[in-house]
């Protein structure tokens, strides 16, 4: 059973950043409660998020999965990383999330160990996110975050070309997912 809409809501305003540019809107809270309930179908035991920025994905999956052990990683590549990957540590410490964030460009990384469930929303150029999307191939169920993006698009497509895996997409009216299984 998903988290209701008020769970995902009242974890993002616990742990949204005041002076964040992306502003926590009702469209935005319905794209992380739409995470929310990817994960909730999966209830993975592990997760690796590509692209963790702030830990709002993160703290939305807590809900779905409290139980659950998070690898986090980011490239620490954008001009406000160093205030979103302090705020990352304060969202794991305040709700009490078992997770690991490494900072890595993961153009540098060969392999990730195995997982449940995979996020990736990470680099968004073409040879980036399919990039990305090979490093978490082993995870039965992959969200891939901003297929709107018609690079990312591209390699969501060729990914499950190449892996003969299907795609559920998903269009929140904010951005668009695809549900790699």
């Amino acid at each position: 059973m998903p988290p209701s809409r008020e769970q995902v809501l009242a974890a993002l305003v616990d742990v949204w950043r005041h002076d964040d540019w992306f502003r926590l809107t009702d469209d935005v809270a319905g794209h992380y409660l739409n995470k929310a309930a990817v994960c909730a179908e999966v209830m993975p035991q592990t997760v690796i998020e590509i692209g963790t920025r702030c830990g709002y994905s993160l703290a939305a999956f807590a809900v779905a999965a409290p139980m659950a052990r998070y690898l986090c990683i980011d490239g620490g590549l954008d001009d406000d990383s160093p205030a979103c990957l302090k705020h990352w540590h304060a969202v794991q410490a305040r709700r009490g999330i078992d997770a690991q964030l490494v900072v890595v460009d993961t153009q540098h990384v060969r392999e990730l160990p195995p997982a449940d469930f995979a996020h990736v929303d990470g680099d968004h150029s073409y040879t980036g996110a399919l990039r990305d999307l090979r490093l978490v191939a082993s995870c039965p169920t992959i969200l891939a975050d901003d297929v709107c993006n018609p690079h990312v698009r591209r390699a969501v497509l060729e990914f499950c070309e190449q892996h003969r895996r299907p795609a559920r997409w998903i269009d929140d009216g904010l951005r668009q997912c695809a549900v790699i299984t």
